[in-house]
């Protein structure tokens, strides 16, 4: 590890509680990027354990620390690129330096399933110089077509680029020996199904169920981890998945409804409006804009 980097690693993991940090996609969207600056002299951030729904992926321009997570633990560099899957702890080490990173976060359930899969592990590599060419520009071709508000389809076709272009990085990294989790080990079988069937919402008794819990603890216990409670997460994720399909494919509204589990055309536009304050109809003219 880097000299200067303060002396943590992955085993701190199991010691602290992870957050679920509240990541959410532009609605119909399957990526977002930002790039960040933080100059010299900006307090080094606090350690933060956190996971969230999104894959996420993180370009060092500048900077050195520690990539930590239930994977294991990297060093990393300007020349780095860092990758978390969905749903996976993890947190960075930041030594006191000028930082600059460009992040990308995506939905993975978004993607072709055709395409070689990124690993399913957290990772971390440093592409060499011809290939690092080839990633800036097409982070720069994402960033552009996400700024002309350019339609998700065409921005997927980037994204997935990208993704390709990291397989031939990672592929030569070997899997870190994983370690424990003791926060989110009770809710794998409620994840795994939330990606199996996206169309079939649990009921509490049923998510605790299947978690082998029971249901006021697995209540209590989801709303510490995930800092929502069950119901509410559940719905907001059921949406995010309706408008990813509103913008990317060709189902009518209703059908659309249906596979994501409100069996109630009036009640899926009701809750719809509710939280992304327009109509699947009119998100979706929104959304396929361009």
């Amino acid at each position: 590890m880097i000299a200067t980097i303060p002396a943590i690693s992955y085993q701190y993991l199991v010691m602290l509680p992870a957050l679920s940090e509240p990541v959410a996609l532009p609605p119909g969207r399957s990526v977002r990027l930002e790039r960040v600056h933080q100059p010299p002299g900006t307090p080094v951030p606090e350690p933060f354990v956190h996971f969230h729904g999104p894959a996420e992926l993180v370009f060092l321009e500048q900077g050195t620390g520690s990539f930590i997570s239930e994977a294991g633990e990297w060093a990393f560099a300007p020349g780095s690129v860092l990758y978390a899957p969905g749903m996976a702890i993890h947190d960075f080490a930041f030594a006191p330096s000028e930082r600059r990173w460009t992040l990308v976060q995506f939905d993975p359930l978004a993607i072709d399933p055709a395409l070689p899969a990124l690993p399913l592990t957290v990772c971390a590599a440093t592409p060499d110089a011809p290939a690092a060419q080839r990633l800036a520009l097409l982070l720069e071709w994402l960033s552009a077509s996400l700024a002309a508000g350019d339609p998700e389809t065409q921005v997927r076709v980037i994204l997935e680029a990208l993704l390709l272009a990291l397989k031939g990085a990672f592929g030569a990294n070997d899997a870190r020996e994983a370690g424990p989790s003791a926060v989110l080990s009770p809710f794998r079988p409620l994840l795994q199904h939330w990606e199996r069937f996206p169309g079939k919402p649990l009921d509490l008794a049923e998510a605790a169920s299947l978690c082998a819990l029971s249901p006021s603890y697995f209540s209590r216990r989801f709303t510490k981890t995930f800092g929502s409670g069950f119901v509410t997460y559940q719905t907001r994720l059921r949406l995010q998945q309706a408008a990813r399909m509103l913008a990317t494919g060709d189902l009518s509204v209703s059908q659309i409804g249906y596979r994501t589990g409100f069996h109630s055309h009036a009640y899926f536009s009701q809750v719809y409006r509710a939280v992304f304050g327009v109509s699947p109809s009119a998100h979706r003219k929104m959304l396929l804009k361009g």
